[in-house]
């Protein structure tokens, strides 16, 4: 394994995309984790770049992909249901370690953020080998395969939201997870998948037995979830 230490994401897009076989890695909760689905012969190290911290910038929360899910909880100003999200990792050393954005880009349906972000409608800085971009945060995880580097995300000020959550206890990964902000929901079912849109997208799902219920159960969950 080797790892490389990108000056700028400039230069973390370009080894991203020369590497076949690499991914980046940051707080490194999902990829040093025994039994990761994640394998790959080169590491790339964004853990030194600017991608840190919340601001408001105009009427928009600004998010650092590599923000801990521990900085977002205890924010005075992310919208409450997004702290709620990243309040349901159970786990204070998880919280100090994972990141925002390996979180979503992961695209895990067992994920603590995903729904959350997907029903806020939230946006997505991003580098690509063209330069600098910005994205719906749904477009963006729609987009499998993608090798741009999450750089923020904005989030209206103000907006509100909810999120609902089903486990067999507050460490276990939920069987679903959910979340509704103004309208919009997202859904979320371990090994089966995320949808977002309407009250009832979660119809769009392909249900599938795992280790937090059968495809049955989950589907009902789903169901009644709101």
């Amino acid at each position: 394994m080797r790892i490389y230490h990108p000056a700028s994401a400039e230069e973390a897009v370009r080894l991203r995309h020369e590497l076949e076989s690499s991914q980046y890695i940051a707080g490194g909760t999902e990829i040093m984790r025994l039994g990761s689905s994640i394998s790959c012969d080169s590491l790339i190290d964004v853990t030194a770049l600017s991608l840190s911290g919340i601001r408001m910038e105009g009427d928009e929360i600004i998010i650092g992909a590599l923000t801990p899910l521990e900085d977002i909880r205890i924010s005075d100003i992310v919208p409450a249901f997004i702290r709620e999200a990243a309040a349901s990792a159970a786990s204070l050393q998880l919280r100090n370690r994972a990141t925002i954005g390996g979180n979503f880009a992961l695209r895990r349906a067992d994920s603590y953020m995903i729904p959350a972000l997907l029903a806020a409608e939230a946006e997505v800085d991003i580098m690509c080998t063209e330069g600098p971009k910005r994205k719906t945060a749904a477009t963006y995880f729609g987009k499998t395969g993608c090798r741009a580097l999450l750089l923020a995300f904005r989030i209206r000020a103000g907006r509100t939201g909810e999120n609902r959550r089903i486990a067999r206890s507050s460490h276990a990964h939920a069987a679903v997870t959910g979340a509704v902000s103004e309208g919009t929901y997202a859904y979320a079912v371990s090994g089966s998948g995320v949808a977002w849109g309407g009250k009832e997208s979660w119809k769009d799902i392909a249900f599938a037995d795992d280790l937090t219920g059968s495809a049955d159960y989950k589907r009902y969950l789903a169901s009644v979830l709101f």
